[in-house]
């Protein structure tokens, strides 16, 4: 298997689409952060490196959006294409779905309703895996230590590291007001999309069985900046305030921090994300929270 540290190229797209049988002569880039994301007609392609990690990931993700699409009368995912999924390359673990065009804007409010109808379902027939804060983080640590020229220094490592073991601490006393269910964990408006003129839910790398608040932060106020509107539109839609509760700066640093583990990973070769990588630490090491992050791809 492969390493968990630079993203497949285009010889695994190729040999991913050959394999399910897809042309990929016409494959266009459409993002890299946590995977490789290509355009090839009218599919998706999400490639990412052979790891255990991921190919739980990718089997969980294709498992939980069949499953959901066949139980649930309202519609909450895009299904993937059918065929045998994920597909292995060798090196490259790779999810195919149908590519829908942006044809409109969602917003918070449109998040906010997949979310709730996402918490209403019970748990899947099968097994899932469990949240674990941070986990990408501490690899892309690992991975980091590993290379010869590495992108953080050993002091913003070490600090790294601490940081987010205080956090999985406080994260194993915290109790969830919401209590525990399956979870989209990485809920915004980036990961919606029109499907057959309804949105759904798209990118379910993340999804677990974890404390349902987990799908409540992309509008807290935090280094993204989402303006006061956003959150109160997500707030109308799924019919609760998580600034009411007095955890929920413990899951916006937890969502912060696990933002850098795709960072470490990208800037060996992109010097954008390294700059990046390194104003984000440092917002973070001084407690500048008028530092507005940005995303890279």
């Amino acid at each position: 298997m492969a390493v968990d540290d630079a993203l497949p190229g285009r010889a695994e797209l190729e040999k991913a689409c050959r394999a399910f049988g897809v042309y990929s002569s016409k494959a266009e880039p459409l993002h890299q952060r946590s995977n490789a994301v290509w355009r090839v007609g009218d599919v998706v392609v999400r490639l990412a490196p052979d790891t255990p990690l991921r190919r739980t990931r990718a089997v969980t993700s294709i498992a939980v959006t069949r499953w959901l699409s066949s139980t649930t009368g309202e519609p909450i995912t895009l299904n993937p294409l059918p065929g045998e999924q994920p597909v292995l390359t060798g090196s490259a673990v790779a999810t195919i779905w149908p590519y829908q065009p942006p044809a409109a804007q969602p917003t918070s409010y449109d998040v906010a309703k997949l979310v709730r109808l996402l918490h209403k379902q019970p748990a899947p027939p099968f097994r899932i895996p469990v949240y674990r804060p941070l986990q990408r983080l501490r690899e892309a640590l690992q991975v980091d230590a590993a290379r010869t020229r590495p992108v953080l220094s050993e002091q913003d490592r070490s600090w790294l590291r601490s940081r987010s073991d205080e956090l999985t601490d406080q994260f194993d006393t915290t109790q969830f007001p919401l209590g525990h269910g399956l979870v989209h964990a990485d809920a915004h408006e980036e990961n919606i999309v029109l499907d057959n003129g309804r949105w759904v839910l798209i990118d379910w790398d993340n999804v677990c069985y974890g404390p349902r608040e987990l799908d409540l932060v992309g509008t807290l106020p935090d280094h993204f900046h989402a303006p006061r509107a956003d959150r109160a539109a997500f707030v109308q839609g799924y019919g609760y305030d998580l600034l009411e509760w007095p955890g929920w700066r413990l899951l916006r640093d937890i969502t912060e921090y696990h933002s850098l583990g795709a960072y470490i990973r990208l800037a060996a070769a992109t010097p954008r994300a390294a700059q990046e990588l390194g104003r984000r630490v440092e917002s973070l090491r001084t407690g500048d929270r008028g530092i507005v992050w940005h995303t890279i791809s």
